[in-house]
């Protein structure tokens, strides 16, 4: 764990990189589906409908599915083993976590899907990304926040006193 020190304190900007980069994943999804749907029917127009019809859905579900695999004790340590290293190779992963290959690829897994990681298949690394650090950073400084109201209030509820 990071020291109280080493945290930066989140503003905007960790929120705005966050959003960032899981539009990005948005973005990428979408073209995904849209080159199935020009596939499937030849028109193109569910990309069109998107933005005004499944956008605010999918925009939601992206954001708690990132959220909720943020707050998964495992994946938040391996996000932690990641944001140490520009890039971080499957074997130094499995020396750190104490993971298998099995179990390792699919943490990975989960956090690639909603934008927080990234592999290199041919080198066999694993890359955090700006939103995976910035999950991190966010995460880093509500700790510190918790334990440091809870210090100031000696353990007691505001509303208890």
């Amino acid at each position: 764990m990071k020291s109280e020190t080493s945290v930066e304190i989140p503003t905007e900007s960790v929120i705005t990189n966050i959003a960032g980069g899981l539009a990005g994943r948005l973005r990428s999804l979408v073209l995904h589906l849209d080159r199935l749907d020009r596939l499937e029917s030849g028109s193109g127009q569910w990309q069109t409908a998107f933005e005004s019809a499944e956008l605010p859905e999918a925009a939601t579900e992206l954001t708690l599915r990132a959220l909720s695999i943020v707050a998964e004790r495992a994946n938040f340590t391996l996000l932690q083993a990641l944001v140490s290293d520009e890039s971080c190779s499957m074997k130094r992963l499995i020396q750190t976590t104490g993971w298998g290959r099995l179990v390792l690829s699919e943490r990975l897994n989960d956090l690639i899907q909603v934008g927080l990681a990234t592999r290199m298949i041919d080198t066999d690394h694993a890359q955090i990304t700006v939103a995976g650090a910035n999950a991190v950073t966010l995460v880093e400084a509500l700790r510190i926040e918790v334990a440091r109201q809870y210090k100031n209030n000696n353990g007691r509820s505001a509303e208890w006193r």
